[in-house]
């Protein structure tokens, strides 16, 4: 029998995929994932004096620094906190008209 086919990236085997789409983290948060352009993400970062650098992780998880970009509800999550996700510690560096149908939600940037 054939080994089966590396994965072209490192696909997570929990937490948030780009097959499940929705993920229910450890603290019960929902989170899902989107791919826009991160140009204005980070330069707001950058301006803002919260160090780090844009990344992409061998799995498409868009990084700053050491810390997943996640958009989140910013009355919450404060622009710059920490959060917790199945994919590393995040930094709320964005938000979204999802926080309106659930304010604990997380959507995690990535190249999926």
């Amino acid at each position: 029998a054939c080994a089966p086919a590396a994965p072209a990236y490192n696909v997570p085997t929990t937490g948030l995929t780009p097959r499940g789409g929705v993920n229910i983290n450890e603290e019960g948060h929902k989170e899902t994932y989107y791919n826009l352009p991160m140009g204005g993400v980070v330069g707001y970062a950058q301006a803002a004096g919260i160090p780090g650098e844009y990344w992409v992780r061998d799995d498409g998880v868009k990084m700053y620094g050491d810390y997943v970009i996640v958009a989140a509800d910013q009355s919450i999550h404060p622009y710059g906190s920490t959060v917790s996700t199945s994919l590393g510690e995040g930094i709320v560096l964005d938000t979204g008209t999802f926080i309106y149908e659930n304010n604990e939600q997380y959507d995690i940037a990535t190249s999926w």
